[in-house]
């Protein structure tokens, strides 16, 4: 991303990982991780380190959304990918149709620095025993062109102005009806009956004219910030990070009770065919180094007692990772029971 300070705390990222990364095994020598991933999450700033520890090439494919990242997951039978970066919205899914292993912490040096609260996270722990290791949290948020939006958001409630109309985008991703459960007050905006999601349909409608464009990745929203399409959106804290780095007058906000957020855990394939590998990704990831490649990239909140060492007590505390006060602040993406109406509703408004 071509920060002067970034490229001093990377060089220091390699150092740490090479006081972490046990010696390469033999049978590592020339494999290819695979990985369906969030964007970021094997950026090569950090990813090149593990791959000269262990010889190891990592290969990442990007999603824009979790059931691209279920579906394709699924095609190959859990063959195609070793590692998946799920968050909690299929974590269950996967689970429940078999993808994925159970996780033996034992294999993971530094499981112990996984904050207390996210071992055994609800996310990611079935009948008792892990599927998945936390590595990386965070909200979706209201950024905005500071140069066109002269006044900063006090609300999601100027996504509606007409003002903007033509001028927003949204993510293309069904959970994003959580948002809109919460913009109207549903208590719980994971559990809507069939009359709830009727209001969301009749607010996503009178919001469609704003709507220039539904998202797929960050570096398409960051794309359309700068061409000047869309001045608003609701986004990942990567597309601020990007754009923050490329000099843009970009702008955020997280409005507080109305947040919706990910946590995001690394799940190996039941039929992986470099599990042991995928065992070292997981390990490197949750090391200081590991973790400091991730937040540097993505903007988003560590997981490990490790990574807030590594970022330092000031940007530990932005993110909130010395009190997960945000982190329950909340409402994170989570199974939806009716999830095929969430499915055809969304299709029915991007169409």
């Amino acid at each position: 991303m071509g920060h002067p300070l970034l490229a001093v705390l990377l060089i220091g990222c390699f150092s740490l990982a090479a006081l972490w990364l046990p010696a390469r095994p033999a049978a590592a020598a020339g494999c290819t991780l695979t990985a369906i991933v969030w964007e970021g999450y094997t950026d090569p700033s950090f990813t090149k380190s593990f791959e000269e520890q262990t010889g190891c090439t990592v290969k990442a494919t990007y999603a824009g959304s979790s059931d691209e990242m279920f579906a394709k997951f699924r095609a190959g039978g859990g063959r195609t990918y070793d590692i998946i970066s799920a968050s909690g919205d299929i974590t269950e899914r996967l689970y429940k149709a078999g993808l994925v292993r159970p996780i033996d912490t034992d294999k993971l040096q530094n499981y112990s620095s996984v904050f207390q609260s996210f071992q055994g996270g609800k996310w990611n722990t079935f009948d008792g025993k892990p599927y998945g290791v936390t590595f990386a949290w965070g909200p979706n948020v209201l950024v905005y062109d500071t140069k066109a939006v002269k006044s900063k958001p006090q609300s999601w409630d100027i996504l509606f102005d007409p003002v903007y109309a033509g001028k927003i985008s949204l993510p293309d991703n069904p959970m994003t009806i959580a948002d809109v459960a919460l913009w109207l007050g549903k208590s719980d905006p994971y559990d809507l009956t069939t009359a709830d999601l009727a209001e969301v349909k009749q607010t996503l409608l009178e919001l469609r004219p704003n709507i220039r464009k539904f998202w797929t990745t960050a570096g398409e929203l960051a794309n359309l910030f700068q061409s000047g399409e869309i001045v608003l959106a609701h986004a990942w804290p990567l597309t601020y990070t990007q754009l923050s780095e490329a000099g843009f007058p970009i702008g955020s906000v997280s409005p507080k009770g109305k947040l919706t957020g990910w946590t995001d855990s690394w799940m190996i394939s039941k039929n992986s065919r470099n599990p042991e590998v995928a065992y070292q990704w997981i390990d490197y990831i949750l090391s200081g180094a590991g973790q400091k490649g991730v937040i540097e990239v993505t903007g988003y909140s560590g997981a490990t007692t490790l990574g807030a060492e590594a970022v330092g007590e000031a940007r530990a505390h932005e993110l909130f990772m010395d009190d997960l006060s945000l982190h329950s602040q909340i409402n994170m993406w989570q199974s939806v029971k009716n999830y095929d109406q969430w499915v055809q509703l969304w299709n029915e408004i991007r169409s």
